[in-house]
């Protein structure tokens, strides 16, 4: 099989990306549902069964976009001329990631540029993650593996690290491994949501995968490896959760209940990623691109590809219609556009505001599709801007 070009793409990636952005839509639009709060890990019991599934679909999201941003680095790496100038383009894109996350991204929360908090989530990880992998390839494949490894397999072992609140080390820690609130200047402050560390090391393994899967010329025999890698990580992960042994700081317990049970074996740590987090993610994803690669190269072209194919602007996108409607939706769920929130806290919708299960994912349906046709749309304005930088970056 040749190197897929732009319009050559490898549909199966292509395909997942667009089922987790509808997952990140349903994640994120459920945020305006009545009594829609969880817990890192989530509270079980305490956490319902639909809100419980409800957000572990969203799990998916944030360990997919990563391994697949990593694997399709390797994929279109042929396109640059040299190892300096692909690792160079890496470290750029990184930057440009993290000076989205606090800035377009903020912006889509609070509509609000000068809200105190800002959120260091998905997108200024995964930027972390091309800086640190363009770095790391100077170094070679080899180093990219063992870093990975290490930081995958590794970085739990250190969960029981802290330091002094405002020292260097603290701030170093909070970025690499441990969600905190970190003060900065002018009375504004940051959350580290995603500390980075399992990020990279994620990112680096799948850079790994990438440039195997590229060697073998993109044959069928390595989505059965995939499958196979897929479900040797879902053992892993029965393993490890199912005894208690390694790489979770959130346990597991048989209770009365069978499905409580099953909640609980399904409910490891998301911030930071811990290891059994992406086993079971990771795990499943692998053995979605196996399924999917099966499917005709135009199964779902004008849904699922569409999305896929512009998930830098879908993701932008459908958080700003999600906040835009929501505000639209102010007057007709009896409140009164004086009741806004707006300094105070970050989305400055009034408080009390919410929607029924039903009526959100109504809300949530009314999202993808606008969001599919503006994507839509952007593909074609794409094509002919191909060398701007918004078509570069987003």
């Amino acid at each position: 099989m040749s190197l897929p070009s732009t319009d050559n793409r490898l549909h199966h990636i292509d395909i997942l990306r667009g089922i987790i952005i509808i997952f990140m839509v349903i994640d994120h639009g459920m945020y305006y549902c009545l009594n829609y709060s969880v817990t890192d890990p989530m509270t079980i019991p305490g956490t319902d069964p639909v809100t419980f599934f409800t957000r572990f679909v969203s799990h998916f999201c944030a360990p997919l976009f990563v391994f697949l941003a990593g694997l399709s680095a390797a994929i279109t790496e042929h396109k640059y001329v040299s190892t300096k100038a692909f690792s160079q383009s890496l470290i750029i894109r990184g930057l440009v990631l993290i000076l989205f996350e606090f800035t377009i991204v903020s912006w889509s929360w609070s509509f609000n540029p000068l809200y105190p908090m800002l959120y260091a989530q998905v997108i200024w990880a995964i930027g972390w993650g091309f800086v640190i992998l363009g770095l790391l390839r100077f170094l070679g494949i080899y180093a990219i593996f063992v870093a990975g490894l290490l930081l995958v397999f590794g970085h739990n072992l250190f969960d029981g690290t802290s330091f002094e609140p405002n020292t260097f080390a603290h701030t170093a820690w909070s970025i690499a491994h441990q969600k905190n609130v970190l003060d900065l200047p002018f009375d504004f402050q940051i959350r580290t949501t995603y500390p980075v560390a399992p990020i990279v090391g994620l990112m680096a393994l799948a850079y790994c995968a990438g440039v195997y899967y590229k060697a073998q010329q993109y044959s069928k025999k390595v989505m059965n490896h995939a499958l196979l890698l897929g479900v040797t990580c879902l053992a892993l992960y029965g393993v490890l959760r199912g005894f208690n042994l390694y790489g979770d700081m959130s346990q597991f317990a048989i209770h009365t209940s069978s499905l409580l049970t099953v909640m609980s074996f399904l409910n490891p740590t998301k911030y930071p990623l811990s290891l059994q987090f992406m086993l079971l993610t990771v795990g499943l994803g692998l053995i979605s691109l196996k399924a999917l690669s099966g499917l005709k190269t135009d199964f779902s072209h004008n849904f699922l590809q569409v999305l896929g194919k512009t998930s830098m602007f879908s993701y932008l996108v459908h958080l700003y219609l999600l906040h835009a409607i929501a505000w639209l939706l102010i007057p007709i769920l009896g409140f009164n556009f004086s009741d806004m929130t707006y300094a105070d806290t970050l989305v400055g919708l009034p408080e009390g505001y919410g929607m029924s299960y039903t009526a959100t994912l109504l809300f949530i349906a009314v999202v993808i599709g606008l969001t599919t046709l503006l994507a839509k749309r952007y593909i074609v304005w794409k094509r002919s801007h191909k060398h701007s930088l918004i078509a570069k970056y987003i």
